[in-house]
């Protein structure tokens, strides 16, 4: 080795030495935000190496990710000079492979047995289906394949899987699941959840393999323990069997996974679990200021379900937290691009700044911002709001409703939602039309009575939806023709089918994504105009620059940090989540409130969170927000609250326009053009129309609006006005947005 004393031990406060050197019996570290966990993990492995308690091979090592687990490899080389290949270090699945491929044949398995991905394992759940006649319209392979996975990570073997009659598609589930795993063996193939049930089959099969593992490992660590789920914890206990020395490392105000199938309740039951038990809190904070601390601290002291802990720092005290309300979607990333641009004058780096939201679809109206201003950005864990499947999707219907001519969206939604349109009819359409030279539109409505295949009704109602949709667009505004595309075509059923049949977050923030989609249309005039912005987003977004904002789900975040964290969308029903309240209860509030520290820690230096008071969807509903319940469980004395009123008393962007004092390597093209058109009076923003009033408009007077047009004045109420337009719903509006027609 390359260290010959303990001074590595000094590095290391005094709970995280306790740590480390406490090597016997089961120790549960409660390892709170910014407290150095993968230090203890590397240096506790590091710690039994050096004292040779252990040979590397004796070692086990669990992560979440393989690159979690490089990370630590990495480390502890770096430490060391000792080989550490033989080193057992990796995930629950990687780890169990490494198990079966030594004991393959105890579980049925050929020495070449093959992984299959999801949509291998899909196809297989449709041909069963398919060969079983079971139907498949109203509950789909999807949701078979969720419930499959659902039963292997509680460690649920078909076999086992017995009669329910409250389960949806009982009969059909336990069928399916039976013949799934069958035909998994026969082909001599594994899905990921087989990997851990396998071994747990190994480990109760046959107690000499089982003996031989617990024996290799003398020193058991478990990283991320709040995460792991039932079949996880099952794996570990029999391995613990062993030596009984087990180090779980976690942290049970951050568990946010439970739609994954993470159980807390292993973490919080560790005493229960595991013999001669200790618990060693990190409680210092390396990472954020004293103020935001108190903030998190604060918050996630309303939960019941946790052990416990008091984060603390040396840190300096820093700023408040900014809480600001704003009237919509648009004022609010107005608002959170001007402290951006803020924060680019004083020299700060745009890698150290992150907008993080609870719904994926809220991205929308902060990438148009950014996009507008020129400031570069990516997302974590997700796509940008136009590359998003169902955003391409309804983009195509109206690309080819636009121009039916328009062959890459007819290919692309001729078969979407599913249709029974499949290649060899597409492939005589594409023929067709490069024959005869026209779209294949034209050639869809001209070859369509000279097929007799089973697609010819489905390809008949299409043409003559798009033909209706043509019509409509003539008598109709495209917000109208959208919200008839996406009912007639089936999309929306589509979705929510989708959603019904499946737990994955990305499926259910897909018909989100959509809601988010109609309010965007309102900033354009016409369907040319906004099919001719998207063309240029997507041209602007493909240019990435290495120094990027970031924005992503609080989801994604976990585990990242930043100087500058913007939490956007904090109102009641979107942060907390109705939906989670209304399906897990007081668990699901719990689990809400985790994420929110979550968010709150990934911050080092500022935090700014926003809420808009109007829905979110005001299409769809004239409902106001009201701030979400964690603003008021957040401590008053180190937080500055600014609620709507601040947008009136404020002219964001004269501000905007008038602090011009930026130094040329740190202005964004968008301000500069800004500034250049300020000064021949050509700004022209939907939310600044500054028109005066000296109470000239009263209640029946007729008024105009950029954005919604004419209308008249059905109530007044001080500064806003209830307005019925004409094109429109009755909507309220600030007085300023309004210009009275002679």
């Amino acid at each position: 080795m390359s260290l010959n004393s303990f001074k590595y031990l000094d590095l290391l406060n005094k709970e995280q030495r306790n740590a480390v050197e406490s090597t016997n019996g089961s120790l549960l570290v409660l390892a709170g935000a910014g407290s150095g966990k993968t230090r203890v993990l590397t240096f506790r492995i590091l710690h039994i190496l050096y004292k040779k308690l252990a040979n590397p091979s004796q070692i086990l090592a669990v992560t979440f990710t393989n690159k979690a687990a490089n990370e630590m490899k990495y480390r502890i080389g770096k430490l060391i000079n000792l080989p550490i290949d033989r080193m057992w270090v990796g995930t629950f699945h990687s780890l169990s492979l490494r198990i079966l491929r030594q004991h393959y044949e105890q579980v049925g398995l050929k020495k070449n047995f093959l992984i299959i991905d999801t949509d291998d394992q899909l196809k297989l759940i449709k041909n069963i289906c398919e060969a079983e006649k079971i139907d498949t319209k109203e509950v789909s392979p999807k949701y078979y394949l969720h419930s499959i996975d659902s039963f292997k990570n509680k460690g649920i073997t078909s076999d086992d899987l017995t009669e329910n009659k409250y389960r949806k598609n009982d009969s059909e589930i336990r069928k399916i699941y039976k013949i799934y795993q069958s035909e998994l063996l026969r082909l001599n193939i594994v899905d990921f959840g087989d990997l851990i049930l396998h071994c747990i089959k190994l480990f109760q099969k046959n107690k000499s393999i089982l003996s031989k593992f617990q024996n290799s490992f003398k020193y058991i660590h478990v990283d991320e323990y709040q995460d792991i789920n039932p079949i996880q914890q099952l794996w570990i206990k029999y391995l613990y069997q062993g030596n009984k020395n087990i180090c779980c490392v976690g942290d049970d105000d951050q568990s946010i996974y439970s739609w994954r199938g993470a159980d807390v309740s292993n973490l919080l039951n560790f005493e229960k679990n595991f013999l001669s038990s200790n618990i060693v809190k990190l409680e210092q904070n390396y990472r954020s200021t004293k103020n935001i601390l108190n903030c998190a601290s604060s918050l996630i002291s309303k939960n019941n379900g946790r052990y416990g802990k008091n984060l603390w720092s040396n840190n300096e005290v820093g700023e408040k937290v900014t809480v600001s309300g704003f009237w919509d979607t648009k004022e609010e990333s107005m608002y959170v691009s001007d402290k951006i641009e803020n924060l680019l004058k004083n020299k700060k780096k745009l890698s150290e700044i992150s907008i993080l939201f609870r719904i994926a679809a809220h991205t929308r109206s902060f990438e148009e911002r950014l996009i507008n201003l020129g400031l570069p950005y990516k997302i974590i864990g997700g796509l940008r709001f136009y590359e998003r499947r169902e955003i391409k999707d309804i983009i195509a219907y109206l690309r080819l409703v636009n121009n039916i001519t328009d062959d890459l969206a007819f290919e692309r939604i001729i078969n979407v939602p599913k249709r029974g349109i499949g290649k060899s009819t597409l492939s005589k359409i594409s023929s067709y039309a490069r024959i005869s030279k026209i779209s294949m539109f034209e050639a869809s409505r001209q070859i369509i009575f000279k097929t007799n295949s089973k697609a010819k009704v489905e390809l008949y109602n299409f043409i003559n939806n798009i033909t209706k949709w043509q019509k409509i667009i003539k008598n109709f505004d495209h917000i109208e023709l959208a919200k008839v595309i996406i009912e007639d075509s089936g999309y929306i059923q589509y979705l929510k089918n989708e959603e019904k049949n499946s737990k994955n977050p990305e499926n259910l923030s897909r018909i989100d994504n959509i809601n988010e989609f109609l309010e965007s249309l309102r900033d354009f005039d016409n369907l040319e105009g906004f099919l001719e912005h998207v063309s240029l987003v997507m041209e602007n977004i493909s240019n990435t620059s290495s120094e990027t904002i970031t924005l992503m789900t609080m989801h994604a975040a976990k585990g990242l940090e930043f100087d500058y964290i913007f939490l956007a969308g904090w109102e009641e029903g979107v942060f907390p989540s109705q939906r989670s309240i209304e399906e897990s209860g007081k668990e699901g509030l719990e689990e809400e409130r985790r994420l929110a520290y979550v968010a709150l820690t990934r911050a080092r230096k500022k935090i700014f969170i926003t809420y808009v008071n109007q829905n979110r969807y005001s299409y769809a509903s004239h409902d106001y927000n009201l701030p979400s319940r964690f603003i008021s469980e957040l401590p008053d004395e180190i937080v500055e609250i600014n609620d709507s009123s601040y947008i009136k008393d404020n002219n964001f962007i004269k501000d905007f326009l008038d602090n011009n004092d930026f130094a040329q390597d740190v202005i964004s093209p968008g301000r500069q053009r800004l500034i250049e058109n300020s000064n021949k009076n050509k700004i022209d923003w939907d939310i600044n129309q500054d028109y005066y009033f000296e109470n000239e408009i009263v209640t029946g007077s007729i008024v105009f609006h950029k954005k919604y047009g004419n209308g008249k004045i059905l109530k007044l109420d001080n500064d806003k006005a209830l307005v019925d337009f004409e094109n429109y719903s009755t909507k309220k509006i600030y007085l300023k947005f309004l210009k009275i027609i002679d």
